[in-house]
């Protein structure tokens, strides 16, 4: 029998992104009533600012935006913000050597490779909505290839906030499912098996934070654990993994931290949803009810916070949607043990 609480959670999560959604669309440079409408300079229009009042050019912020407003169609079926994606892509292409490098080298932007994964989260939305053109494919596929040409000779992987290595190989991974492309996935699966491995993780709450830095956004132990399960799979090893070694790890509600807590929860409580699809085990969905619960309750208004807020606690919200693209259940590299 199917899972009520997954059968109808896409109607729940709907009524997040179309406030998500909605919020990002008045922050837009250029899009009627939006921030900067009338007369803005040619380079921004479409872009969408990091936090409310400000149109400084943000690449990855706009991606955020593109994934918010493509999940709100795909969950809606109206394309009421079709014309905001077009006009933030439009962006995108606008300012794309200024951001994507040729590759990720000393020269880079500290941001380079975190840009690289928004654009492959920003596409493996759009392909179902069947909006990525041939020279948008290109542009993506590029991307991909950089990001995974930098997994494949990364050898730090500690890196924390722009730098988190899970978050990168995660979203390397969930795009070469969505465009069936072997070498891709590979790569990632290869860069996940030698920085992670199928160890447990360690506890959620203890996650280090950095001294003195500006950003902390990203659960780096969350996005390691999707990591892992995009490489292997949506099997019954990895459900079984979840259950076993994950489980006992997680926090049981929002965890406090120095900075960018809400972003860090948010990041949290997409595993935690994910882990729920794949595993039903009960602890997942308690602790990721209570953290999306606070964070319902500590942002009524998408559009009063920063775009990595409402993408963060965004993914949360979606991490219960069934059928999502770029996850097809499929044979791991222990699917067989």
């Amino acid at each position: 029998m199917a899972d009520p609480i997954l059968k109808n959670y896409a109607a729940q999560a709907l009524v997040h992104f179309e406030r998500a959604a909605s919020g990002l669309a008045l922050r837009q440079v250029g899009a009627t009533g939006g921030a900067g409408a009338g007369a803005p300079p040619s380079l921004l229009k479409g872009n969408v600012g990091p936090w409310p009042g400000c149109a400084d050019a943000d690449f990855h912020g706009t991606l955020a935006a593109i994934w918010v407003w493509a999940r709100h169609q795909a969950l809606s079926d109206q394309p009421r913000f079709a014309p905001n994606r077009a006009a933030a892509w439009g962006f995108i292409h606008k300012v794309w050597r200024s951001f994507v490098p040729e590759a990720i080298g000393p020269t880079a932007s500290d941001e380079a490779a975190y840009d690289c994964a928004m654009v492959l989260r920003a596409a493996v939305a759009e392909l179902p909505l069947e909006t990525i053109n041939e020279g948008r494919a290109e542009l993506v596929g590029g991307a991909a290839r950089v990001l995974a040409a930098h997994l494949g000779e990364l050898d730090k992987t500690s890196g924390r906030d722009f730098q988190d290595p899970g978050f990168l190989a995660w979203n390397l991974i969930e795009y070469a499912r969505a465009v069936e492309d072997r070498g891709l996935l590979a790569a990632g699966r290869r860069f996940v098996e030698r920085a992670f491995g199928m160890k447990a993780p360690p506890v959620f709450a203890t996650e280090p934070e950095t001294p003195g830095a500006l950003f902390d956004f990203s659960s780096t132990t969350a996005m390691r654990v999707l990591a892992i399960a995009a490489a292997e799979g949506n099997t019954p090893f990895v459900g079984a993994w979840l259950r076993e070694r994950v489980a006992s790890a997680i926090p049981p509600g929002f965890v406090k931290r120095g900075r960018d807590e809400n972003c860090w929860n948010g990041s949290v409580a997409a595993l935690l949803g994910r882990a729920y699809v794949i595993s039903t085990e009960a602890r997942f969905l308690d602790a990721y009810r209570a953290i999306r619960a606070e964070l319902e309750r500590r942002i009524p208004q998408p559009d009063a916070v920063d775009t990595l807020v409402t993408f963060y606690t965004s993914l949360g919200a979606d991490a219960l949607v069934r059928q999502r693209a770029g996850e097809p259940a499929e044979k791991g590299a222990h699917a067989q043990r």
